[in-house]
């Protein structure tokens, strides 16, 4: 069986910020390029096999700089992990959707992606990952959605 290990990609300006990523491609800032290099610093000796990232920039940065650190050569893109799409309120802060649709905004379509469907396409991702690199260590750099939804679906 797979060992797998998620991890979420570093930081952005949007995620200083406090705005709705979604499926924006926002490259990390220089803080989250030095994130990525210290997980991969310290993920040099476990010995993983291949690299799945989603194929959104800052995870794909992410993955490419934690490659480099612990020597995998092969990285695979997935857009089954990507981040969720956030419909019209993307590139948004919190205030600006408030100031926009009010504090029920939560309420309204905004052409979201549902949770249930992030979790589903993880859960797909994940039983397939499984099968397909048998008795491989996985990393899969992803983002904040999948990882939590991981939790709460119990993926």
């Amino acid at each position: 069986m797979a060992i797998i290990g998620m991890v979420r990609h570093g930081i952005t300006e949007w995620s200083i910020q406090e705005r709705a990523q979604g499926l924006s491609n926002i490259p990390l800032n220089e803080e989250g390029r030095k994130q990525a290099k210290y997980l991969g610093m310290k993920l040099k000796n476990e010995n993983w096999d291949l690299i799945i990232t989603s194929n959104l920039i800052r995870a794909k940065e992410t993955a490419e700089i934690i490659a480099y650190e612990i020597g995998v050569n092969h990285i695979i893109e997935d857009v089954r992990i990507r981040e969720i799409d956030c419909g019209r309120i993307e590139g948004m802060t919190e205030e600006q959707r408030i100031k926009k649709w009010g504090s029920r905004w939560r309420e309204l379509d905004l052409g979201m992606e549902s949770f249930d469907d992030v979790a589903c396409r993880g859960v797909i991702f994940l039983e397939e990952t499984c099968d397909t690199y048998k008795d491989m260590r996985v990393l899969v750099v992803t983002h904040g959605a999948l990882i939590g939804l991981s939790e709460v679906y119990s993926i």
